[in-house]
This record gives structure tokens, C-alpha cells and sequence, in this order.
């Protein structure tokens, strides 16, 4: 009834303004904005008036969160409640769908069917976190996800089986965000569609190595907490690559990971084909860090191949010979950053210069414009590295007590930030 109109008698009623605005608003948006509310207090809106009793059944979002919607939800707390919101809610399309709960005694066939019911519903976003003390104890036993509509995957806490992230037939997913996953029990990664693979913290197989399977990918972040690195096969359309292994896929007999040892679960027979840099040889931005112990850098590099599209690298080493093995395999690299520290530690020395172009060694590239190198101090390994500079006539300059230390090459002196 518009409003002003009096019905039966009853008095005109009050301008919108001093009324209900919200529940003036046309039902598609009410949906958006209640997908955006917890699960708890979107069902709570059943009780404001008789047009608001199925709204929240219609809501294009199901978040199952704590009350503040930030925080995880406890798992016992909310079991029986979603259980029961999935059943009366039907099968309305969603959007998204995020299922963040904690609890040291999760159910997983609940998680599979909340998933399954996602699936059902035709959901584009999914997002399933899981804290807890031990989340690789989680596993995810559970045929591989179907759908036609699932563009964005984000997962956290579960351990996957067999091919549960075999992507095959999911062939609209273009983001894949896993963190603190385990994968010792996973068969392959694979995607023909992925386009960004962000895996944080992973945990991978000690004596077998995880294929990775994404040939559309445009960005990949691999972080290996602990386990055998992922074997990365080709990605022609990669764009930028960082990649972070921590003290693992290491062996205290060999350097480089070849110690003859057949039962040596460190290190990988001479006959096996590159690990990691074959596959991301064609990036445009590269980061490379890994533990001091970690040979599958070094290793790689033995057949290194051309990164024929590098134009920005940023290493985390201080071994001289990767230093030249890559730069010489980069024939368009333009930036070059070397930190000559382990990952985390803190940079306190500062150092600029400047270079004659015409010296540099014809196995360098041509478009090499800047190089920078930061370290924590000044000691015999960075001397060396140095040294190592030195070969492109660089002239030093030391700024005191600063926050980093960095080398330009440039035509002439010329300043860049931090």
C-alpha cells in the first residue's frame, strides 16, 4: 500500500523516512544483504515481521561463522543448527558459501555433506576452513568436487586423499586458495582451468613427490612447510611465481641431493628430470627462497633451463654459482633483487651504485637495469657476493645505519626506494 493511503479506516501511515527503510527495499537485495550476515543471525530475521519468515531461506550467501563473523564458529555448537538450516533452507542457488569452524573433535561427514550441499545449490564461491590442534588428522576422504559452476575454492586444516583435488571435472574453477593443508595422502593437483594456485604452509608426502598439473595457470604461491617438494609441470601462461621451500627435501651426505643412497629419502635419483624450475621456466616475475639445507634449487639448476620471459627475479641465496647459473639463463631480465639473508631476518645495511652498461658480460642480459642486494651485515659470504658484483664494474657507496642495502645498475646514478 503506498504510503499516506489509510486501509479500512485506519489512519494514514508515517513517510518512509521515520519507518522501516530497510524492509522497504525490493526482496533481491534483502537476499544480498542478508548473505552477508552470519547463518545465525540471517535465520534470526525470520522473527521481525511475516514478509521477513523466508527471506533468509533466499539469501544468495550462507556464512557458518562465529557471532562476530570473523572468528570460527565451535563446531559441537553449530552441528545440529546448520544441519537443520540446510534441510529447511531447500535448494536456492548460492553465491557463496563459508563453513569456518573449530573444535577438536569435528565430524568430517558433516563437512562432506555441508560440501555436497553447496554443490547442490550451485554455489560459485566455497569456502571450507577448519582450525583445530591437529588438522592434518582431518582427512577429507571424498570422491572429487563436481561442478559446473565453482569458480573460487579456498580450504584450510583438512588432508586430502586419493584424488580429491583432481579439479577435472569442476571447469569453471579459477582460484585455489589451500592453507595449512596436508597433502602426504593426495595423488595429483590438477586443473585445465586454474588460473591462481596460492598453497600456504603445506605439508607434502616425505618419500614420494606431489605432481602438480596446471597448465593455464597465471600465478602460483607454493609454501612447503615439510615433505618432498611438488614435481611442477609446464605452465606456458604463468606470469609471476613465488616460491618458498623450508629446511626440508634435504640430505646431510650430498649438496645437491645425489648421494648414491637408493634408500636415501632426501635425495632424488640422478635419472629424475627437474623438480621445480622447468615448470616456471617461462614466468615473468620469479621469487626463489628456500632453507639453508634445501638442495632442489641447486639441483634444478644442473640443467637449468631459459627463463626466456623473466624480466623481475628475486632469489633468497648466497650461493655464487646459482647466482651466475640463473642470470646467465635470463636473457631479458631487467630487475634483479638478491637477499643474502634467510627469510625473515632483518636488513640494517644499505649500499647504492652505479654501473658502465657497455661492461657488462655478454652472458648477462642486455636490459639488466637494476640489481639489489640486501643483507642483515656484512660478512664473509656477502663479500663474496659482492665480489661477484664487482665483475660489473659497480662502484660502492655505504649509507650508515639504514633499513636495507642496495646496488643499482643504472646508466647513471639513479635512486629507487626501498
Amino acid at each position: 500500500m503506498p504510503a499516506g493511503k489509510s486501509h479500512k479506516g485506519v489512519p494514514a501511515a508515517a513517510p518512509a523516512s521515520g519507518g522501516d527503510r530497510i524492509g522497504a527495499l525490493p526482496d533481491e537485495i534483502l537476499h544480498r544483504v542478508l548473505s552477508f550476515l552470519p547463518a545465525q543471525q540471517a535465520v534470526r530475521t525470520c522473527v521481525l515481521s511475516r514478509r521477513w519468515l523466508h527471506l533468509w531461506k533466499y539469501a544468495t550467501g550462507l556464512r557458518v561463522v562465529g557471532a562476530d563473523g570473523k572468528e570460527p564458529a565451535p563446531f559441537e555448537e553449530v552441528r545440529e543448527f546448520v544441519d537443520s538450516l540446510l534441510l529447511l533452507r531447500g535448494s536456492s542457488p548460492l553465491e557463496r558459501f563459508e563453513v569456518k569452524v573449530a573444535g577438536a573433535a569435528i565430524d568430517v561427514r558433516n563437512l562432506r555433506l555441508w560440501v555436497r550441499y553447496g554443490m547442490m545449490c550451485n554455489v560459485q564461491v566455497l569456502r571450507l576452513k577448519v582450525y583445530g590442534n591437529a588438522p592434518a588428522l582431518l582427512r577429507f576422504e571424498y570422491p572429487p568436487l563436481a561442478s559446473r559452476h565453482l569458480t573460487k575454492l579456498q580450504l584450510r586444516g583438512l588432508a586430502f586423499n586419493n584424488d580429491f583435488l583432481d579439479f577435472s571435472r569442476c571447469p569453471a574453477l579459477q582460484d585455489l586458495n589451500i592453507t595449512d593443508c596436508s597433502f602426504m595422502h593426495a595423488e595429483r593437483i590438477s586443473s585445465k582451468s586454474l588460473k591462481h594456485l596460492n598453497i600456504k604452509r603445506g605439508r607434502f608426502d616425505l618419500s614420494s613427490r606431489t605432481p602438480i598439473h596446471t597448465p593455464c595457470l597465471a600465478s602460483l604461491n607454493l609454501q612447503v612447510r615439510e615433505g618432498r617438494t611438488p614435481i611442477l609441470e609446464r605452465m606456458p601462461l604463468l606470469v609471476s611465481a613465488d616460491i618458498l621451500i623450508g629446511n626440508c627435501d634435504y640430505c646431510s651426505r650430498s649438496h645437491n641431493g645425489d648421494c648414491g643412497d637408493e634408500s636415501c629419502k632426501g635425495c632424488i635419483p640422478n635419472d629424475t628430470s627437474s623438480v621445480l624450475l622447468h615448470g616456471i621456466s617461462e614466468v615473468e616475475t620469479l621469487l626463489l627462497a628456500s632453507g639453508t639445507k634445501t638442495f632442489i634449487f641447486r639441483r634444478d639448476l644442473k640443467c637449468c633451463p631459459t627463463f626466456s620471459r623473466l624480466k623481475t627475479l628475486v632469489l633468497f641465496e648466497r650461493c655464487i654459482p646459482a647466482l651466475t647459473c640463473i642470470l646467465e639463463h635470463s636473457p631479458v631480465l631487467e630487475i634483479f633483487k638478491l637477499f643474502a639473508l634467510p627469510l625473515g631476518f632483518i636488513v640494517n645495511v644499505k649500499m647504492s651504485g652505479s654501473f658502465n652498461p657497455a661492461k657488462l658480460p655478454s652472458t648477462v642480459s642486455p636490459h639488466l637495469k637494476i640489481v639489489k642486494v640486501r643483507c642483515g651485515t656484512v660478512d664473509e659470504r656477502v663479500l663474496e657476493i659482492l665480489e661477484f658484483l664487482s665483475k660489473f664494474n659497480i662502484s660502492m657507496i655505504f649509507f650508515g645505519n639504514t633499513l636495507t642495502l642496495s646496488i643499482f645498475l643504472t646508466s647513471g646514478l639513479r635512486y629507487f626506494g626501498n
